[in-house]
């Protein structure tokens, strides 16, 4: 016989949960309209007239992957006025008009923008700093940072201090004013780290891209598809026009050499080439679910047995154990796509870092303009003095040409495009705020809250040549919640290293030093804070409260 128990109580029980969290849902959902750095219109009505023609700028601050270009590839008006609608409109059939150019290549999923979410605050009502504007000098510093990362792609990590690259990198970074734009100075320990704690400290790899564990049944071995040292991809300007208006679609036509564990850049932006979003927050909760971590003590399966409100005789499982702390992590970076979406396509359409190089290349082949004449100082503004105080660009010429060269391309003097990770280049959808640097710090931001922060179990480091691992000897701690500031920072940073991103886009520059809090990391953080809060009431058991440090270093609480 069924146990006779109260159903339409519970029914009504329930409804309340459901109705509670939705209130608070609503209650944080902000309905001022979002702040933005003011380039689209900016470039609406700016034509230059040139000796032979009129350039029309609309669009040349603007994110215009696989839309219809010119001969020198800028976009047409009508098909990015097209896009506009589409975003305006909001709907399938919107979408469907869009003006394409070659067709090969399609927009990356733009009706996610507009999904709604049942767990944690929708998409549309949650806000972020705009992201620094074409002409600033943020922008051509981080621009400056991509190029050094293009360069230093096949440099080890556990050379960097030996690296006269690295070196010059640093130095140039520096003198540029990096410290003043992103709140750190660059030496070799913390060049393209993250700014959180626990980035600069030990190995540039987070333990939980480098440790082996088993998956269930299944021993999974952290070694990964690594590409052929050396190339570069979309160094002239015919394969750039090709790519960036759809005329081909490359992807995944990369050369892979063999398999072993991340010790470059290379290797690093081919994991977050591939990877699902979910999997890097995955991997981090199931390794630490299998070396026995401390749980947070808000589970009151993980307090003193003595203390008050422990569960003694039962243990954790489909609530508070290994299956919920696992699939809420993972849920988190599924979600944190719906808000990196929302505003990348309905907020910000910021141009891709591949797209601002080309704006560079135009004015060295005399097309717009002459390099660092008034038409450039018009343009790139404050970040134009950053272009004539810089050593990168003549880096980047003679790199260009050798792969020109090499590889039998066009322009086979060089060129000041951004030498890409990908075939195919950048993802046909905006820059800002970075996809995987949302979903990753929801993720981790789940995995902080469920694990206590306690040091690393047998940290390690790959062999010099990628193949093996061995144990981590460096004087510093590593801790879990260090390792998962860390993993935030790789997963993020890996992106920037494939040319796909600006450091802008993902980590914040809201730490010390610095005055605004942009990246898609805090956007991330905090949905996945949402999604505790809406997550805590659902349990039976008399859960405590979740306390863990944010990437900024403020403690975060959900009672």
């Amino acid at each position: 016989m069924p146990v006779n128990r109260d159903f339409p109580a519970r029914r009504q029980k329930a409804k309340d949960i459901r109705e509670n969290t939705a209130q608070e849902a609503f209650n944080e959902f902000v309905t001022k309209p979002p702040e933005t750095n003011g380039d689209q219109k900016r470039f609406k009505n700016g034509p230059i007239k040139m000796k032979d023609r009129t350039i029309n700028l609309f669009g040349f601050g603007s994110f215009t992957k696989t839309l219809k270009h010119d001969d020198i590839g800028l976009v047409d008006p009508d098909s990015f006025q097209s896009l506009l609608d589409a975003i305006a409109q909001e709907t399938q059939e919107g979408f469907e008009e869009v003006i394409l150019g070659g067709g090969k290549r399609l927009l990356a999923n733009p009706l996610n923008a507009y999904s709604f979410q049942l767990i944690g605050n929708d998409s549309h009502g949650s806000r972020m700093e705009p992201e620094p504007a074409f002409d600033s000098r943020n922008t051509a510093i981080d621009m400056v940072e991509r190029y050094w990362m293009a360069l230093c792609r096949d440099v080890r990590f556990d050379q960097y201090e030996q690296s006269s690259l690295i070196k010059e990198a640093c130095e140039d970074l520096n003198n540029l004013g990096f410290k003043q734009e992103f709140g750190f100075k660059v030496t070799p320990q913390t060049i393209f780290r993250g700014p959180y704690e626990g980035c600069d400290v030990g190995p540039h790899v987070s333990q939980f891209l480098l440790k082996d564990f088993i998956f269930g049944n299944q021993p999974i071995h952290q070694t990964s598809l690594y590409p052929r040292e050396g190339l570069d991809y979309i160094t002239d300007l015919e394969t750039w026009k090709s790519v960036n208006n759809g005329d081909i679609d490359p992807t995944g036509s990369d050369i892979l050499d063999g398999r072993r564990y991340i010790i470059t850049l290379r290797d690093a932006g081919q994991w977050v080439h591939v990877d699902f979003p979910h999997q890097s927050s995955l991997w981090a909760t199931i390794i630490l679910l299998g070396e026995m971590a401390a749980i947070s003590s808000a589970s009151p399966y993980a307090r003193d047995p003595n203390a008050e409100g422990a569960i003694t005789t039962s243990e954790a499982f489909g609530s508070l154990g290994g299956p919920d702390i696992t699939v809420n992590s993972a849920l988190a970076a599924v979600y944190g796509l719906k808000h990196a979406w929302f505003q990348k396509w309905c907020v910000h359409l910021r141009l891709r870092p591949e797209v601002y190089a080309q704006r560079l290349e135009l004015f060295r082949l005399g097309i717009l303009g002459k390099p660092f004449d008034s038409t450039f100082d018009k343009l790139f503004g404050d970040g134009a003095e950053v272009w004539k105080q810089t050593k990168v660009l003549h880096r980047i010429l003679e790199h260009n040409t050798l792969q020109n060269l090499k590889f039998s391309r066009g322009d086979r003097k060089g060129t000041w495009l951004l030498p890409m990770g990908f075939p195919e280049g950048s993802p046909a959808h905006p820059a800002y705020p970075g996809g995987h640097s949302v979903f990753i710090a929801a993720g981790a931001t789940i995995a902080k809250a469920f694990f206590e922060d306690r040091p690393i179990a047998s940290p390690v480091v790959p062999t010099a040549d990628g193949q093996g691992l061995t144990a981590y000897t460096g004087g510093e701690t590593l801790s879990v919640h260090g390792e998962l500031n860390k993993l935030i920072a790789n997963i993020t940073l890996f992106r920037d290293g494939a040319g796909m991103h600006y450091r802008t886009d993902g980590t914040t520059s809201g730490c010390p030093g610095t005055s605004k809090a942009t990246g898609g990391n805090l956007l991330g953080e905090t949905m996945a804070i949402s999604m505790l809060r809406d997550i805590k009431p659902t349990y039976r058991e008399e859960v405590g409260t979740f306390h863990f440090k944010g990437i900024t270093g403020e403690s975060k609480i959900i009672e």
